[in-house]
């Protein structure tokens, strides 16, 4: 198992103690799922449950499917764009 923090997982938040799920990491920040929306220093967490490829894979699908402006939204359509596999051109008959 990956111990290497991803959309989908579940955290420890030691200065709080609370259990987030994970939106996105991005430079040295942890997004949580939730309201209110906020960042975290990713040294601040520690993994707790590490997400499924199915479970992130949804989750990054509901996150971008949000009907409001959010940095977790926009997080969510950079990381699919990314990750979108890239389709090849047919070789010609």
């Amino acid at each position: 198992m990956s111990t290497t923090i991803d959309t989908g997982d579940v955290v420890k938040h030691a200065p709080t103690g609370e259990e987030w799920l994970v939106a996105y990491v991005r430079g040295g920040k942890v997004a949580w799922c939730g309201w209110p929306s906020g960042t975290a220093n990713l040294s601040d967490c520690t993994l707790i449950e590490k997400a499924t490829p199915e479970a992130r894979a949804k989750l990054l699908r509901d996150l971008a499917a949000m009907s409001t402006n959010d940095h977790r939204r926009s997080a969510a359509l950079e990381i699919l764009q990314r990750e979108r596999p890239v389709e090849t051109p047919a070789e010609p008959a």
